[in-house]
Order: C-alpha cells, then structure tokens, then sequence
C-alpha cells in the first residue's frame, strides 16, 4: 500500500450473530506501474452504535494506522445504508465535509 499513487475503498456494515456490529475496510489501489492491488484492510468491530460518524472515526483510525494519506483515496463505495449515504449524518457527507477542510488547510 505504500507504494499506491491512488486508491479507493469499500466500506461494509454487518452485525454479527452475537449482535456485534463488524465494519468491513476493502481497499483496491494502483501503483506507479499501473498494478492494482485488492484486499481486506481491516474488520473494525463498532462498540456502541453504527453512525456515520462512528464508521469515519473508525476508517481515520484504520487510514492513520497504515498511512494513508486521504488525498490519494479517488472514491468510496458504500453499501447504500442510510448510516453510509445519509445526507447530513452519513460517512459520506462527513467524509466531504472533512476532505474540504483537510484541502483548506
């Protein structure tokens, strides 16, 4: 991954038969020589609840952890839930928010 000029992600919710909600971290990324790379970043276990909130603190911890840098990640996918793609509290939202502030300083 470090050797990735762009990547993307895929994030994935689900809970477990325990009733533990798993967040799912797929990152796909091309290097300089044009060689994409696919696999699972990380299964980051959400403790209290599932907000778009909660999924970005987890996905910064995961990115700060490997070093990613955010202004190589070229696009999200999300499974479409409400918590991901919500207008004012999904991770998007507070994923463009971020990004547009991050680009401001």
């Amino acid at each position: 991954m470090a050797g990735f000029e762009i990547f993307s992600i895929a994030l994935d919710e689900s809970t477990d038969l325990f009733d533990t909600a798993q967040l799912a971290i797929f990152i796909r990324g091309a290097n300089k020589e044009f060689i994409v790379t696919e696999e699972l970043l990380a299964l980051q276990l959400l403790k209290r609840t599932t907000r778009g909130e909660d999924t970005f603190n987890e996905v910064q911890k995961v990115f700060s952890s490997f070093g990613l840098p955010w202004s190589k990640l070229v696009g999200v996918s999300t499974d479409g839930v409400p918590s991901m793609v919500g207008l004012h509290k999904g991770f998007i939202e507070i994923f463009e928010t971020s990004k547009s502030k991050m680009q401001l300083s």
